[in-house]
């Protein structure tokens, strides 16, 4: 995942741990729905009340940084663009970031590449899929 970002964005790894938890955290109130609704899949803009923002207190716990080094980073991903303040506190990506700064193929190569690992991951016994709830 670094590799493929870093290439398009040129972010250290750090910065890349911060910038995918908040990608991921801003999508939480999304995903814990059982049957994503088909207007929000793929890669269509969410409506912003859809959108979480994350506290830079909420980044550091996820990510194990300290909050020192997520504030500067936060800032530092603030100045290009790449995050921005939300008005109902803490931060959220740039509404249309997918397609703005042309993730789509960065997207798709991410995903073939989760995919392979999932394979792989089950086929040497290290992960398995159950059925039932």
């Amino acid at each position: 995942m670094h590799q493929s970002l870093s290439e398009h964005e040129q972010l250290g790894p750090s910065v890349l741990l911060i910038y995918a938890t908040v990608c991921v955290g801003n999508i939480q109130k999304l995903m814990r729905e059982r049957a994503v609704p088909s207007a929000y899949t793929a890669t269509a803009v969410l409506p912003r009340e859809w959108v979480v923002p994350m506290s830079r207190s909420a980044i550091a716990a996820a990510t194990g940084l300290p909050r020192e080094t997520v504030r500067r980073h936060v800032g530092h991903l603030i100045e290009q663009g790449l995050l921005i303040e939300d008005e109902r506190g803490g931060v959220t990506i740039v509404p249309g970031a997918i397609q703005d700064r042309g993730y789509e193929p960065l997207l798709e190569k991410l995903l073939t590449e989760f995919a392979r690992t999932g394979e792989a991951l089950l086929r040497a016994g290290v992960i398995e899929v159950r059925s039932g709830a």
